[in-house]
């Protein structure tokens, strides 16, 4: 790729040197004329330093040009390439020629980076030829000094050196000819032209990728990064110029010049990986990477006022329920199996009490340790216990007051807790660990258990009294393979939130067409909660394939609870026994899938671990 711009196909060359070099220089600048424009800077070190610095924030010059220890100062201190003067053999072999016409007593006084044959004598019979290199200014002038150079009768060097010998009155030849300085100019005019058709290259990747919104990285052939787009920043960690692509990516990725890898987690978003290589006239030149990520949410933690989905008769009178017990002031009980909903409910109690405007205040039971129950539900007093926070801490239950409180999993709570909740249930008041006075409840409470709270009080596991303190008012939520006519308003509801939230654009008609055959002839044992979770596996994995056979064909992989179906006797949804005898076989052909792992077990069947094993226990597995 190159462009051709008449206006600006001369290069841009700077010479700084001393003055017998520039003046060798500038007698060569005829020749090339056409192709370069060369500014010639008479100075050296610090003082071409600070002119070269001018030059470079105005954006004037492509190449410097130098020689000697100048050269090599300017190489390691200056941003733009610099070109140094190459001395070859020929040259000195021209220059002590010279300098036998004048004297037999030679001092070659060369710069160390300058590789020379150091037995030039014996081409010369009769030369005496002292040879000493230096690597800095003052380097050479202590070197020259020292060595006595008027015991010499000619001195052979850089432009430099040939000063000092002049300044001492000594016969000098400057080492350098005119061929070398013609081959200086060359290669400074072709190293411009690579430099510029290197950052015209550079300059045109970097405004394609940047005017792309797909995440993308270039490398070159040995997988190097030159540059990466803000997508590919945002996505990609750690990603820095001149480092290999295996830094950031998986090694693999350098074992082919093309690659297409799916579910590649970077970042904690699930991504598609392509790699291709790119080639100019039949060289590899570099790859292209390319991202497709799942995209990242947009919606911030805080939830907006529940809403209850349901089209089923059942789910219908619930939600009248659920506003009539909400108006009034007893506790509600609400029961249901995992997933089912059971907090959305006690929200929607909560928007119908007279407490709709106060906090909602939501624990659960199984998930606070038994000795920070007190602590945490009632607070505690200033100096109530070793470590306690100074001036005490107020509890969940006056952070609740004048509001609803949710306690999830009652049934989960030890015996010991279950006496002290029932005295706040019974006296509407807390006192706080360590404090002498009481604080009053104005609260709406409510409670959950995934079954029915009274086999847990026939069993001996719960109290009695608690138990009839709690079902003033008793819910039960339904299973969703109970009410499958929620599924579609269910699906679309879920559908646009994640869409909305993940920023998707996807037909969800269709996909709800595409799934909900399927969908209808589960079981659903995780309930609405694991359709959400399903849904938004699904909506987001969309994203990476589109509405396409191929994303028909991953959904198997997408989400294969739903395609490993047990008999269609299970679907009955009447029979009791059939159900339960499906729900086994389902649990254990997940935990042979899994060997045994009740984690992973768990999570394929869209449930807790707590929920997996009472269901194990229920049962008898």
């Amino acid at each position: 790729m190159e462009f051709s711009n008449k206006q600006a196909s001369k290069v841009r060359l700077c010479l700084i040197g001393n003055t017998k070099l520039n003046k060798m220089v500038h007698s060569l600048l005829p020749e090339f004329r056409d192709v370069a424009d060369v500014t010639i800077i008479d100075s050296i070190f610090n003082d071409a330093l600070h002119a070269a610095r001018r030059l470079i924030e105005h954006d004037a010059i492509d190449v410097f040009m130098s020689a000697g220890a100048n050269a090599f100062y300017l190489q390691d201190t200056l941003p733009v390439p610099v070109v140094a003067l190459e001395m070859n053999q020929s040259d000195l072999f021209v220059a002590l020629l010279k300098a036998r016409a004048v004297s037999s007593d030679v001092l070659l006084l060369t710069h160390a980076h300058q590789l020379l044959q150091t037995d030039v004598g014996d081409y010369f019979q009769g030369l005496n030829i002292t040879h000493k290199t230096y690597t800095t200014v003052d380097e050479a002038k202590d070197l020259f000094n020292n060595m006595q150079p008027s015991r010499f009768g000619v001195v052979i060097g850089s432009s430099f050196v040939c000063d000092l010998a002049e300044a001492a009155d000594i016969p000098y030849v400057m080492v350098y000819s005119r061929e070398s300085c013609r081959n200086l100019i060359q290669r400074a005019i072709d190293r411009a032209v690579t430099e510029k058709r290197r950052l015209e290259q550079t300059a045109f990747a970097e405004f394609l990728l940047e005017n792309t919104q797909t995440a993308s990285i270039i490398t070159n052939a040995d997988d190097i990064i030159v540059h990466f787009n803000p997508g590919a920043a945002q996505l990609v960690p750690g990603l820095k110029p001149n480092r290999r692509i295996d830094r950031v990516l998986d090694s693999r990725f350098l074992q082919s010049t093309s690659v297409s890898a799916e579910s590649i987690t970077l970042n904690e978003r699930l991504c598609h990986v392509d790699k291709k290589p790119f080639e100019v006239n039949d060289e590899l030149v570099g790859y292209l990477y390319r991202f497709r990520a799942t995209p990242m949410s947009t919606i911030s933690d805080a939830k907006s006022q529940s809403r209850l989905i349901h089209r089923s008769q059942k789910m219908g009178e619930v939600a009248k329920l659920l506003k009539v017990y909400g108006a009034t002031p007893g506790t509600v009980l609400l029961q249901g199996e995992t997933g089912t909903g059971k907090e959305l409910a006690a929200r929607e109690i909560h928007y119908a009490s007279h407490f709709s405007e106060g906090p909602f205040i939501a624990i659960n039971c199984a998930a606070i340790p038994s000795e920070l129950f007190e602590s945490e539900l009632f607070g505690y007093a200033d100096g109530a216990f070793t470590h306690s926070r100074s001036g005490g801490k107020s509890g969940l239950l006056e952070s609740a007051n004048n509001g609803t409180f949710f306690m999830d999993e009652i049934n989960a709570l030890p015996m010991p807790q279950q006496a002290k909740l029932l005295r706040v249930l019974q006296e509407r008041e807390v006192r706080p660990v360590g404090s002498r006075r009481s604080i009053p409840l104005n609260i709406k409470f409510v409670a959950a258990c995934h079954h029915d709270l009274m086999e847990e009080v026939r069993a001996g596991n719960f109290r009695e009294d608690l138990y009839y303190r709690l079902n003033v008012f008793i819910v039960n939520l339904p299973p969703l393979k109970e009410r499958l006519e929620d599924l579609e308003p269910l699906m679309t509801y879920f559908m646009n939130k994640i869409a909305e939230q993940y920023q998707i654009n996807i037909d969800i008609d269709a996909l709800i067409r595409e799934l909900l055959p399927d969908f209808s002839q589960y079981h659903w044992p995780g309930n609405v909660r694991q359709l959400e979770n399903l849904l938004e596996r699904i909506v987001v994995s969309s994203s990476i394939y589109g509405l396409n056979d191929t994303f028909r064909q991953a959904l198997r992989q997408i989400a294969p609870e739903i395609y490993q179906r047990a008999p269609s006797s299970r679907h009955n949804g009447h029979d009791g026994n059939t159900l339960q005898q499906v729900e086994r076989q389902k649990i254990l052909e997940a935990l042979e899938r899994f060997n045994g792992n009740r984690t992973r077990t768990a999570e394929f069947l869209g449930i807790s671990p707590t929920t997996l094993w009472r269901r194990l226990k229920e049962l008898e597995l």
